[in-house]
């Protein structure tokens, strides 16, 4: 405000721009944000990456079923051993070791499969 309690052009302006709030203002800036609504819940990585590869290991990639299976048996022992972090996916890291499992036992089955075939092939070509 100017001398006789008038605001100048300058002031004006700035009140147009910002909507009344400057730099030079010297009420309080308006609240922020609310809190949120409930407490924030850290993820465990490794129990995602256990998760995404069980799966991966399950659909295109079988020989990645042995990590997430290990990974998820990582993931499960950290979270069970520092339950004051308060993790918020450990059914990531269970169902990421279960597809783990699941995986191996399919790439297991499947080679034993194929060398059961190779043998038996090899033993009907033997026989004639």
């Amino acid at each position: 405000m100017g001398p006789d309690g008038e605001s100048s052009p300058w002031q004006v302006l700035v009140r147009g721009i910002y909507g009344g709030w400057a730099m030079t203002n010297s009420s309080p800036l308006p609240p922020g944000p609310p809190p949120p609504a409930w407490p924030v819940v850290p993820n465990h990585g490794t129990a995602t990456a256990a998760l995404v590869l069980g799966i991966i290991g399950i659909t295109m990639v079988p020989g990645l079923g042995i990590v997430a299976w290990v990974m998820g048996h990582m993931a499960e022992k950290e979270i069970d051993a520092h339950p004051e972090v308060g993790w918020g996916n450990r059914d990531h890291a269970k169902i990421g070791k279960i597809l783990g499992i699941v995986g191996t036992v399919i790439v297991v089955g499947i080679a034993l499969l194929m060398i059961a075939l190779i043998i038996v092939g090899i033993a009907s070509s033997a026989v004639v």
